[in-house]
């Protein structure tokens, strides 16, 4: 959503909490406190719990080598998360998942499928040839 759409959501939160405060008993300008104070208890626990699972998710991620800040994830390691059990495999679904731009049940469908020797060589060599291709060459060669 949108910022102002968002504000225009916690204004009505606001104002419904406030009224069913007031109907309840309260003073005016308390209802308005109430409403304020837990609209705002709300959106910062919602934003805080956000961010604490957003850290913990690239903490799993950083212990197998995978840089989701930098947007640097490899395959084996990927794998290697997912192979390793607990949180670190639903960490390791949810990451493939939104980078393969698929659903979680396919992520996992690939994750999991036995790689043979020659697709595994076939993978480093694509790799390589998208590695060597983004190097930049100074100067004409002698």
């Amino acid at each position: 959503m949108d910022r102002i759409r968002t504000i225009i959501i916690w204004i009505a939160m606001a104002a419904f909490i406030a009224m069913i405060a007031y109907f309840s008993g309260a003073d005016w300008w308390l209802a308005i406190l109430i409403g304020v104070l837990l609209v705002a208890s709300i959106v910062g626990g919602a934003t805080w719990f956000m961010y604490r699972k957003q850290k913990k998710l690239v903490d799993s991620a950083a212990k197998f080598n995978i840089d989701l800040k930098n947007g640097k994830i490899n395959p084996a390691d990927l794998r290697r998360m997912y192979f390793s059990g607990g949180t670190a495999r639903t960490d390791a679904l949810f990451i493939a998942s939104r980078a393969m731009n698929c659903s979680v049940q396919e992520a996992e469908r690939q994750l999991s499928a036995k790689i043979t020797k020659q697709t595994a060589q076939q993978e480093m060599a694509k790799m390589q040839n998208q590695s060597s291709g983004k190097q930049k060459r100074w100067g004409k060669p002698r």
